[in-house]
């Protein structure tokens, strides 16, 4: 028996590369605890802090966009150990214009049932968005100077937001679990919890949001058209929010 065990090679051992971690499991449990202790922490200083001037905004803003990108270099430094490059998870694989015009056309899908997730959402929680959406009101673009912050605010969420939880939280549960489906839930899970400062009833629908774009994330094989989708879809928000408020309409 000694001598079969000592016949085995160490490589047959191994997980196949499809399961190998792309991080340490600590490195994934901390950032599931970080962004659900960033997630508590915003539902209380959102209901305490002064959204309703040009400055307080523009400090939101600011602190989040920065706070996008620690949570990013936090998960490029866990990858970066096993090896893992940024390019890598996105896979955008645009050899060609072709290439990025499907890309284009899959996020054009996907905003669209984006939005249609939103209106439906709308609907049904329409007596229980109240708190959350006063606050997400309170903090869109009231004038012109706010605007170009929002966008590139969008554009940080788009790739970092898109990066950490269709990137490497999907990848890293697809690869504890060996399932797909599971991956796209437990993110999407993580992605709603994030966004406490919103309020349980849109939470809910970021939660499902999130399972639109793990899918097509999963689908597609790639990163690009959702954060072309999420990017598109915070910024066209912004966009509405100002004009609505230029128009006194909210």
């Amino acid at each position: 028996m000694a001598d079969a065990v000592e016949s085995v090679s160490p490589g047959a051992l191994e997980l196949p590369p499809d399961r190998k971690l792309i991080a340490p499991v600590w490195h994934t449990i901390l950032l599931l605890l970080i962004i659900l202790g960033i997630s508590a922490v915003s539902y209380f200083t959102t209901r305490q802090i002064s959204a309703t001037s040009i400055e307080g905004r523009l400090l939101t803003y600011a602190a989040t966009m920065v706070q996008e990108w620690l949570l990013f270099l936090y998960v490029y430094a866990g990858i970066r150990a096993r090896g893992v490059t940024v390019r890598r998870l996105i896979n955008a694989r645009w050899a060609s214009g072709r290439d990025v015009w499907r890309d284009i056309g899959v996020a054009a899908i996907v905003l669209v049932l984006f939005w249609a997730i939103e209106g439906l959402s709308s609907v049904i929680f329409r007596s229980s968005v109240g708190a959350g959406s006063k606050v997400v009101q309170q903090l869109t673009p009231h004038v012109a100077i706010e605007l170009p912050v929002w966008i590139l605010l969008s554009l940080s969420a788009g790739f970092c937001e898109e990066f950490i939880f269709r990137g490497y939280l999907q990848e890293q549960s697809k690869r504890l679990t060996g399932s797909v489906g599971a991956a796209v839930v437990v993110q999407a899970l993580f992605f709603g919890l994030g966004h406490g400062y919103q309020g349980w009833a849109l939470m809910l629908t970021i939660f499902v949001i999130g399972l639109l774009f793990g899918i097509a994330a999963a689908r597609r094989n790639s990163l690009a058209p959702t954060m072309i989708a999420h990017a598109s879809a915070d910024s066209f928000a912004g966009i509405a929010a100002f004009v609505a408020h230029a128009l006194h309409k909210i």
